[in-house]
């Protein structure tokens, strides 16, 4: 092995450790659904041992490959060591497979392609916990890379990531395999008249918003429209977040204008600039929740799902732009300023969890708790965090999984674990829940001014109520 290919080996391995370290530098991981996740991973090995009446795994084929990934390692290295596991498994997936595509057509830009894939690495949707959709995402980065690098063999050889892929989640394979369809046209057709493919698509896109409309309740605005840069993935907890997301933006106009200042009409052509722009439309025009039959609760966050996708097209839109001293500052700021606050936020999350712990910990084992961690003085919210904080000691009783249907673990109604109704369940969220006989025996977790504390709830309460009658 040459000293050139030692070297890089040696930079990339730097470079993964980098990434990983948001998965280690605090007690636990901090993403909403991640607690909702690992501990329904627990609740699965309870099904498959027979101690979890009423409770049964639906076999599905999507939105199940990080659950799978959490339900195995559990039992065999802890909840902590699992999670970070996965989840670093996952953040190295997405973010390699992001600098793999932004760097496909060209040269390795690390200015420009490591801050990218490092701050959208840690963006929303990872903060909100989505990762089946971010692992799938992260997949299908690799496969569409290897799809532009590569001839007809290498296009047939990278289909199974696809399947893997979907596994994970199905939006991502949707969006890349129709990428993958328009570029399979685009190629034989001359550049100069590719603008007429390029709005068709855009008419595709349109026409699917209008069919969704017909055929699904929906949520829709045209101010989906701001996200197509993919830079709001930094907007998170607080206005703080304006900062890094500022940062972020100017570096990527300043390059694009550069960019267009350069190539001019021929960057309508590129291909690179029509996937950006398609990915662009999609994030406009499809509806950003949409209610599906079979489900109880509304896919949602769609546009900001789609703007990540179109964050990563939009670098590598940008590869080939060399950077200079203001981009290359406005980048380090941005990464610097973003992190320093996820640590921040991270670390004041993590306070109040060994609280709840704590407080969890003096409750009746494997009794059922509700979970309303909530306030206007905390702008962050620990939606989940009391599945978390049950792992292995008691149920989440609004735990909102299996009510969902969208995930494998499912409940029958009156079972002693968990809501079998979404309609409860969202009760509980809002702070309208009544608590009914069959609840009982039921405690109540919930902040009390910059503490956690709990109690144990009566027939006929109010849970949005109980946390002031129980001050």
């Amino acid at each position: 092995m040459s000293e050139v290919a030692k070297s890089s080996i040696a930079a990339d391995l730097v470079v993964s450790v980098a990434l990983l370290i948001p998965c280690v530098w605090q007690e636990r991981i901090q993403a909403i659904d991640l607690p909702s996740h690992v501990y329904n991973a627990w609740l699965a090995n309870l099904i498959a041992r027979g101690q979890a009446a009423g409770l049964w795994i639906q076999h599905q084929w999507n939105n199940v490959l990080f659950d799978w990934m959490l339900a195995w390692l559990l039992p065999r290295v802890g909840a902590s060591a699992a999670q970070r596991i996965a989840v670093g498994a996952a953040v190295l997936v997405f973010a390699w497979g992001a600098m793999f595509l932004i760097g496909h057509g060209g040269r390795r830009n690390r200015w420009l392609a490591l801050p990218c894939a490092g701050v959208l690495a840690y963006g929303f949707i990872f903060q909100a916990g989505f990762f089946n959709f971010y692992l799938g995402l992260g997949i299908c980065f690799w496969y569409l890379a290897l799809f532009l690098s590569g001839g007809a063999r290498t296009r047939l050889l990278a289909m199974p990531l696809l399947l893997v892929a979907w596994l994970a989640h199905p939006m991502p394979v949707v969006w890349v395999v129709g990428l993958a369809a328009y570029v399979m046209i685009a190629e034989r057709i001359p550049p100069r008249v590719r603008w007429v493919i390029l709005a068709a698509g855009a008419v595709v896109l349109l026409a699917a918003h209008f069919l969704i409309q017909l055929r699904y309740p929906y949520t829709w605005s045209i101010g989906q429209a701001w996200q197509v840069t993919g830079a709001p993935q930094v907007l998170l907890f607080s206005a703080k977040y304006d900062l890094p997301y500022g940062l972020l933006l100017a570096a990527w106009l300043m390059l694009l204008w550069r960019l267009a200042r350069k190539q001019g009409r021929r960057l309508l052509a590129d291909l690179r600039f029509q996937m950006w722009a398609l990915t662009a439309v999609a994030v406009t025009v499809i509806p950003s929740a949409i209610t599906f039959p079979q489900y109880a609760l509304a896919f949602s966050f769609i546009s900001l799902r789609f703007s990540l996708a179109a964050g990563v097209l939009l670098c590598g839109l940008l590869n080939e732009v060399e950077l200079r001293v203001p981009e290359k500052a406005l980048l380090m700021m941005c990464v610097v300023s973003y992190f320093g606050l996820l640590f921040a936020d991270g670390r004041m999350l993590n306070r109040v969890e060994d609280r709840l712990d704590a407080v969890v910990g003096q409750l009746p084992t494997n009794t059922r708790v509700i979970g309303r961690l909530r306030s206007i003085t905390m702008p962050i919210q620990l939606l989940h965090a009391v599945d978390r904080a049950c792992l292995g000691y008691c149920y989440s009783y609004a735990n909102y999984e299996p009510a969902s249907r969208q995930f494998r673990v499912r409940a029958a109604a009156g079972n002693p674990i968990v809501m079998a109704d979404y309609h409860d369940v969202s009760a509980v969220e809002r702070g309208d829940y009544r608590v009914q006989a069959r609840d009982l025996p039921l405690f109540l977790v919930y902040l009390c001014g910059a503490e956690v504390c709990a109690r144990e709830l009566r027939e006929g309460e109010v849970v949005g109520g109980a946390e002031a009658a129980g001050k």
